[in-house]
């Protein structure tokens, strides 16, 4: 009999046990590899929102971590267009809003300015965008107005304020698919935020990190109290971003904590109840290497079976997520490969953590002692 016969005919011996095993490590896993997928999906699109659009630094009111909360002057952007370095300035006023009727508790509505830098990377598939004078007209993500039911030319009810849908629009970022785009006036209004903004994005003369950097100095220095941060340092200091990277870590270590208890028990279970087999292995001359790789095998099995779980799990359980109102729009129900490829190896470092220890003793079983075990 093959060496990799005996460890899979070995596994299955107890199928109920080795199905239950797999099973507690599969939905460990399904929890780890969505926390982190939602991690990554979102840091993604928070990216894309500004190296896709050519944003090279974003002013907001200094010692705020969540832009939604910060308010600044609008007319501030006549004074950084005057900064030297500077390429571009667009404002830029945002907040959330819910849709009851569509049972979208929030959708992210932005503010902006026809004609501005941030429209880059959005590309128009219906209508058309808003011209200068427009007011109460809005443009619709691809996923959100297929949330809504709603095309061009139908009216819309934002917050109780009548709009007409000029457009429907695909972005690069996950998050402008899912929102919608009024002028900034009509949502400075709509809001009772005349002449205020959350922020100002900027485009440099120089992408280079040095010239950036000086820039940054300028800006702070010529306007004190904003923060002017690179696009990456934004994304890398947003609150909600940090929340989920820290229950994705915290639910890792649970898991590996859980993973390996549960595998050492199963695997020290099998060691003991094939005692007597383990002796007539060593009796009939078996080295403790090839006793150790035997048991080592079986647990590595066990912990490749449960990943398998766990990945097919966690793509069912991002996509029910997408059921939640909370979630749409604002998840991708994708699972990238690279977090698939991280599922993988938690199964392997489970399965070496909670097989190593009843390997080694399996391996330093004296075959008379083990014979004549009962």
């Amino acid at each position: 009999m093959r060496f990799s016969t005996l460890i899979l005919r070995n596994l299955f011996r107890r199928r109920t046990r080795t199905i239950l095993t797999a099973a507690g490590l599969a939905v460990a896993i399904a929890a780890v590899l969505d926390l982190v997928g939602v991690s990554w999906n979102f840091e993604r699109a928070f990216m894309t929102l500004y190296v896709g659009k050519g944003i090279d630094l974003v002013v907001v009111r200094a010692g705020i971590t969540n832009q939604l909360s910060s308010t600044l002057d609008q007319k501030l952007g006549d004074r950084i267009r005057e900064i030297e370095g500077v390429a571009a300035v667009a404002p830029s006023l945002m907040d959330v809003v819910g849709f009851e009727q569509a049972n979208i508790a929030s959708a992210l509505i932005n503010g902006w300015e026809s004609g501005s830098l941030l429209f880059r990377g959005s590309h128009i598939l219906e209508g058309r965008t808003f011209r200068p004078d427009e007011k109460n007209v809005a443009l619709l993500g691809r996923v959100l107005a297929l949330n809504l039911g709603k095309k061009v030319g139908d009216a819309l009810d934002v917050a109780g304020e009548p709009y007409q849908v000029i457009g429907v629009y695909e972005s690069d970022s996950l998050f402008e698919s899912g929102a919608l785009i009024v002028p900034l006036a009509t949502l400075q209004h709509m809001m009772g935020r005349e002449g205020q903004v959350t922020g100002f994005v900027i485009q440099a003369r120089s992408s280079a990190a040095d010239d950036v950097a000086a820039l940054r100095k300028r800006i702070e220095s010529a306007i004190p109290g904003v923060a002017a941060t690179p696009a990456r340092d934004q994304v890398e200091r947003d609150v909600q971003l940090r929340l989920v990277r820290v229950m994705a870590g915290a639910t890792t270590a649970l898991a590996v904590l859980l993973g390996s208890v549960g595998m050492l028990n199963t695997m020290i279970m099998t060691v003991f109840e094939r005692t007597q087999e383990i002796g007539v292995l060593r009796a009939l001359g078996w080295k403790r290497r090839r006793v150790l790789s035997l048991i080592l095998g079986e647990a590595v099995c066990l912990g490749v079976l449960g990943a398998i779980m766990g990945m097919i799990l966690a793509l069912v359980g991002m996509r029910c997520l997408m059921l939640a109102p909370t979630a749409r729009g604002f998840i991708d129900p994708s699972v990238p490969p690279p977090v698939l490829a991280f599922g993988l190896v938690l199964g392997l470092v489970l399965s070496v953590l909670g097989g190593i220890y009843p390997a080694v003793r399996a391996a330093a079983l004296d075959p008379s002692e083990a014979l004549r075990h009962e």
